[in-house]
């Protein structure tokens, strides 16, 4: 049997996915499963024990409808005998009817059910995202199974080695930088949340966070920060993660990357909601203090008189509490 996955988009929305996709391998023992994702979160599945084959494709693979409709195509090649799409999208819907899959699961929305041979529908708004995908299996991720991302042995051996050239020492991971602003942690609060701190930090984003981690680097004056923002591949700053002694996140991906490597993570929640988006895993924990306007899921913080309350009412004891409940376990 051949099992075709049509990967979400977003790099915290592809971690999320990994359960899924351990599941479905339970299921499954002897299938093929295949992932058909963006290049840009094929990195999340390299490596998996429960993946078989990855297929990455650009933006221009699925610009306007010609090349829609040509990539879907190609995967006629692939023989799906089930395609599950884990996005709410018409245009995956579509992609899987295209490939020829004989059984097509996915969620309603966007008046695509007609794509699709099974059609879900999503009766709690507020499920955790790994749980409305595993819904589509008849099963829930049982509280002790946790996204989790697999390195070779080659590339933690390039990330250990890479810690020791960049003259850090046990390093924390800073993870502060997201694509919304509404959840970017503030330079000066990191500052104050650090401040006074002997521990080296290891400063993770991608090409635009540059400007922002320099300007942190340059407040920062009496700590030890190295910024590699946009320095390295995915795979290669997913690898110097998992290498360090603990992460401070955003919401955002690098932050459910850090909860499925194993190390301890404390996820800053602001504008998200936790309970739906929130990464998981064993050694993980989310600072979210449900202001007045929370909850909120913009973007952009809408709050004109308290900009940012939601991460501003966060204090350094709240992270200094959570990281010693990790030291303590």
């Amino acid at each position: 049997m051949r099992i075709g996955v049509y990967s979400p988009n977003w790099i915290g929305d592809a971690v999320m996915a990994l359960p899924f996709i351990q599941q479905l391998r339970i299921q499954h023992e002897r299938a093929e499963i295949i992932i058909f994702c963006k290049e840009w979160v094929s990195a999340i599945y390299d490596n998996h024990s429960s993946i078989d084959k990855v297929i990455s494709i650009s933006d221009r693979d699925i610009e306007g409808p010609i090349s829609t409709i040509r990539t879907g195509l190609k995967l006629k090649a692939e023989k799906f005998d089930i395609f599950y799409t884990l996005t709410d999208s018409i245009r995956s819907a579509f992609i899987m009817w295209l490939s020829g899959s004989k059984r097509r699961y996915g969620y309603r929305s966007q008046m695509r059910s007609i794509l699709l041979t099974d059609v879900f529908y999503s009766l709690e708004p507020k499920i955790h995202r790994s749980n409305k995908y595993l819904n589509m299996l008849g099963a829930e991720r049982p509280i002790e199974v946790f996204p989790k991302i697999h390195l070779s042995k080659k590339e933690v051996l390039w990330a250990r080695k890479t810690i020791i050239e960049l003259g850090l020492n046990h390093p924390i991971a800073l993870l502060p930088f997201s694509v919304a602003t509404s959840r970017t942690v503030p330079n000066f609060l990191i500052k104050e949340w650090i401040k006074d701190s002997k521990s080296d930090y290891l400063l993770f984003g991608s090409n635009n966070d540059i400007k922002n981690a320099e300007e942190l680097i340059d407040i920062c004056t009496n700590n030890s920060i190295r910024s590699i923002c946009g320095k390295y591949s995915f795979r290669q700053a997913i690898a110097l993660i998992s290498q360090c002694d603990y992460a401070l996140a955003a919401d955002s991906g690098l932050g459910h990357i850090a909860a499925s490597l194993d190390i301890p993570t404390v996820s800053f929640f602001g504008a998200g909601m936790s309970g739906i988006t929130g990464p998981i895993g064993l050694k993980t924990l989310v600072i979210n203090k449900n202001v007045e306007c929370s909850p909120c899921r913009k973007n952009v913080c809408m709050n004109i008189e308290e900009p940012l309350v939601c991460l501003k009412n966060i204090a350094r004891s709240d992270i200094e509490n959570a990281v010693n409940s990790f030291i303590n376990q």
